[in-house]
């Protein structure tokens, strides 16, 4: 379910695809028909806010936020490494995202670098934002 939460939430923040989305959907759901929660989603048909908020609802009470976290980052971090957005765009993606999160863990590692990752480009500094970035993709990579 945390990576059915990260694609939505990079969806609901223009860094994924709803395809991407809908694939892990339908795949939990072919392992869980009679999933409620995962029939509410279905349901859906692709609104986008609506599936965000109604995951984002039940993420904070039931997510492993540490299996989110991963889950989130590696796809962020093909999003980066892909070129999608110009750095800049991308900072800004993620700081959008970053004001989704609930205030029990968007003050930790590696999510608060979300907030701020971007902030040396505006002295003209992209390495250092770069480094920020890596190092928070890095973050799940180091944990056993």
């Amino acid at each position: 379910m945390e990576k059915l939460a990260a694609l939505c939430c990079l969806w609901a923040n223009g860094l994924g695809t709803k395809e991407d989305y809908y694939t892990e959907l339908d795949r939990l759901f072919l392992l869980s028909p009679e999933d409620d929660f995962l029939l509410e989603l279905e349901d859906l048909g692709g609104d986008c806010a609506a599936a965000w908020k109604r995951i984002a609802s039940t993420a904070q009470t039931e997510t492993d936020i540490d299996k989110f976290g991963s889950e989130l980052f590696a796809a962020l971090e093909k999003v980066y490494s892909e070129n999608r957005f110009a750095l800049k765009e991308f900072g800004e993606r993620c700081y959008k995202m970053w004001n989704c999160f609930p205030a029990g863990f968007r003050n930790d590692d590696p999510f608060f670098v979300l907030c701020y990752a971007d902030d040396p480009l505006s002295w003209g500094d992209e390495k250092q934002t770069r480094e920020l970035y890596q190092k928070a993709f890095d973050h799940y990579k180091e944990k056993p």
